[in-house]
């Protein structure tokens, strides 16, 4: 094996645990059929791709339009965080220790859901 191959393969060998130490998710979040009027307008906002990342043990959910949010750590493989947008008091849960995967979405003052689940 010449150098420039053996080289080849040390870089490679290097990277593959940064690369498989990243683990990301594409969600779909769906509105309940119960939620208000109130929440049906922000459907827009939640029925896109949203992307749970997992990167060193730090997880992120990446929203539509690009804002990032860092999650907690709650329970083995489950993962929150809350935020405020406008008015909605929103509740995040990632569940990666269900099959399928789950990521839900809840507003804290008007009741509103929206789920998704990764098959």
């Amino acid at each position: 094996m010449n150098l420039v191959n053996r080289l080849t393969c040390i870089a490679l060998v290097a990277l593959l645990p940064s690369m498989a130490s990243a683990q990301s998710v594409n969600f779909w979040l769906a509105g309940e059929p119960g939620n208000i009027q109130g929440c049906i307008a922000a459907d827009p906002q939640f029925t896109r791709e949203h992307t749970f990342t997992l990167k060193d043990g730090e997880a992120e959910i990446t929203e539509p339009g690009g804002l990032k949010e860092k999650m907690k750590l709650v329970r083995p493989n489950v993962y929150e965080m809350s935020i405020v947008l406008g008015r909605l008091n929103l509740h995040y849960v990632a569940d990666l220790s269900v099959t399928p995967r789950t990521l839900t979405v809840t507003e804290r003052n008007l009741g509103c859901k929206w789920t998704a689940k990764k098959e």
